[in-house]
């Protein structure tokens, strides 16, 4: 299985800051959102995201979880998919497969809003076809990680 050191994380984590794509975050804590914004959502899991869960969403064997086809993005309930992004996680089991690749938490470099379009984008891409979220759910679940 492949790992990814702790140097490696970082620099998938930065990788769309290395290659030019700045992401456009509001403020962590904002939580205004006026509905779902495919491009903006497409735009920061581009900047934020696809390094290692790749424009494709089928991640990378080993390494990185897929997004695509996931469970956990499918689920109506969004709450895991939420605290997955804002608190970030390691050592899960996708598909079957062992992921001990850390993924970064993001509450303190994303605003609620910001966080809300990125799982949008998620849960409406590559076939997958989870419940929306709002950014008021984002907020919601963030005051409960503190």
């Amino acid at each position: 299985m492949a790992t990814i050191s702790d140097d490696g994380l970082v620099i998938c984590a930065c990788l769309g800051v290395l290659i030019g794509v700045v992401p456009v975050a509001a403020g962590a804590g904002d939580s205004v959102q006026t509905g779902n914004d495919g491009a903006r959502g497409r735009n920061l899991f581009t900047a934020n995201c696809s390094a290692c869960h790749q424009a494709s969403g089928e991640g990378l064997p080993g390494a990185f979880p897929p997004l695509k086809g996931n469970s956990v993005v499918n689920k109506d309930d969004a709450t895991k998919h939420i605290h997955v992004v804002l608190d970030g996680v390691q050592g899960e089991k996708v598909g079957g497969a062992d992921y001990a690749s850390p993924m970064p938490p993001f509450a303190k470099m994303l605003s609620d809003a910001d966080i809300a379009d990125i799982i949008d984008y998620e849960r409406s891409s590559w076939g997958n076809h989870g419940k929306l979220v709002t950014a008021a759910q984002v907020a919601a679940e963030r005051a409960n990680s503190k």
